[in-house]
């Protein structure tokens, strides 16, 4: 897709995603255009089909989930799950079918859906404290069945007509505590939506995507609470967005089922936290993190990049490389399937040779590799070196078809130490070769696939006395 192609889909989106707002503000300037429309049953129904989706959406979620030992996706299970209890409330409690009169709940729970929705979707975007990320992991079933109980028993309370006046104290008509529930609500939302924001730039997922625009649409939902009128054309306006929301939610979701062929990619693209802003930060486990989360996504080849890195380790040091280029050559090893990361799992462990147009999504990992790194200041200066790890020497290899010299010295090694990995690698559809096996391949691709001097000084660290493959790997 071209630049302009690109920014002209982003701006017919986010145009799309504004219209409601851009309608809602047109309804309350020209109050003639917003007639009131009392439709108890609607009402009912719509906000019952509402709280629906949003259990669903919690379903999902703890569905997707391997274990509940997961901060972020219990705080967003938790959020979808409060949407949906406290709306259901709302809507239950409509005058004329549970209930025959007005109770102080039905405003409440409008305003404190929006509110404890967006509270767990900030608290599922955020890097807590160790200490109290390990209590909630280790007690994770233990912790969501207090919330349950808690939310549970708020509907209880609420639709009981022993205690259905329970809430009749707080002072919900009073401006400035709208105000404050409306606005703390828009901060959180608008924080979740950028810290999702920072992870779709990394990963390019399309769950990831469809939680930017549902945060958005209910960040408009909460705009339209705290400034429509009651029972006005432009009040409706938040019901209809909220099931907009958990449309685009659920399409989102279905698209990345579909291209990873498993439940679990929900999950997976759900709670990668903004891993480019920890990697501009420097720390140093989140790169760990990620080497964990690509290579997550094929148990067929878990530790590759790490074996990778150990066998380039040792080419460079033959090679008589300076202590900063290994560094970076370690570095670059282990980071260079990082493009990875947006490859469908179906394809990466797919048990069987690729088609054509699976190769090519596969290809397109040296691509996104690079645009990656290019975005962290620590892998900056290794951008093309994970870009080029794909070329060969002859200059048949993708993604640009370098030959020679023209191809980073450290990306010549890498491809070596990568190619050995794969070979030696068993997979669901052929056995592994054997050592010797791998060296006489890649013997016999010298000059062609692989820089000769690598292959040279790949042989002769596996020629030296008592040094095996494992031992290479551990240099």
């Amino acid at each position: 897709m071209s630049e302009r192609a690109h920014i002209l889909r982003n701006g017919a989106a986010g145009a799309a995603v504004l219209a409601p707002l851009a309608a809602f503000g047109l309804l309350r300037a020209f109050p003639s255009l917003d007639p009131s429309i009392m439709a108890s049953t609607f009402h009912f129904y719509v906000v019952g089909g509402t709280a629906l989706a949003a259990a669903l959406a919690c379903a999902v979620v703890m569905g997707s989930a391997r274990t509940l030992q997961n901060t972020r996706l219990i705080f967003l299970g938790l959020a979808f799950f409060s949407i949906g209890g406290i709306f259901a409330v709302h809507g239950l409690e409509t005058p004329g079918f549970l209930v025959d009169e007005y109770y102080k709940t039905i405003a409440i729970s409008s305003w404190l859906s929006a509110f404890a929705g967006s509270a767990f979707v900030a608290l599922s975007v955020i890097s807590l404290p160790h200490r109290v990320e390990h209590v909630i992991e280790r007690h994770g079933r233990i912790f969501v069945s207090v919330a349950v109980v808690a939310i549970v028993s708020y509907i209880m309370l609420s639709l009981s007509e022993a205690s259905a006046h329970w809430l009749d104290w707080v002072p919900i008509e009073d401006r400035n505590l709208q105000l404050l529930v409306g606005f703390a609500a828009l901060a959180l939302a608008g924080f979740s939506i950028h810290r999702y924001y920072q992870a779709y730039l990394f990963a390019r997922l399309p769950s990831q995507l469809a939680m930017i625009v549902t945060l958005a649409i209910l960040l408009e939902v909460q705009v339209i609470i705290l400034w429509g009128q009651v029972w006005h054309l432009s009040w409706w306006f938040y019901h209809g967005l909220y099931g907009v929301a958990f449309l685009v939610l659920f399409g989102g979701w279905a698209i990345e089922v579909r291209r990873a062929g498993t439940l679990r990619a929900i999950a997976d693209a759900l709670s990668m936290r903004d891993a480019l802003a920890q990697l501009n930060r420097g720390l140093e486990q989140p790169i760990l993190d990620l080497v964990d989360a690509v290579e997550a996504k094929d148990r067929e080849t878990f530790g590759h990049v790490r074996r990778v890195s150990g066998y380039a380790l040792a080419v460079g040091r033959r090679l008589g490389l300076a202590a900063r280029d290994l560094r970076a050559l370690a570095l670059s090893a282990e980071m260079h399937d990082v493009g990875k990361i947006s490859v469908p799992s179906s394809i990466l462990a797919k048990p069987g040779p690729l088609t054509d147009e699976e190769f090519a999504v596969i290809q397109r990992h040296t691509l996104r590799g690079h645009e990656i790194a290019g975005q962290v200041r620590a892998l900056n200066d290794l951008a093309d070196v994970i870009r080029h790890h794909h070329e060969h020497y002859d200059g048949t290899g993708y993604p640009d078809g370098l030959a020679g010299d023209e191809i980073p010295l450290l990306s010549r090694v890498i491809t070596v130490a990568d190619a050995y990995d794969a070979m030696t690698s068993k997979r669901p559809y052929r056995t592994g070769r054997s050592h010797e096996a791998a060296i006489a391949e890649i013997v016999r691709l010298k000059g062609i696939q692989f820089d000769p001097a690598c292959v040279e000084a790949f042989v002769a660290i596996f020629s030296e006395p008592g040094m095996r493959p494992e031992a290479a790997e551990a240099a």
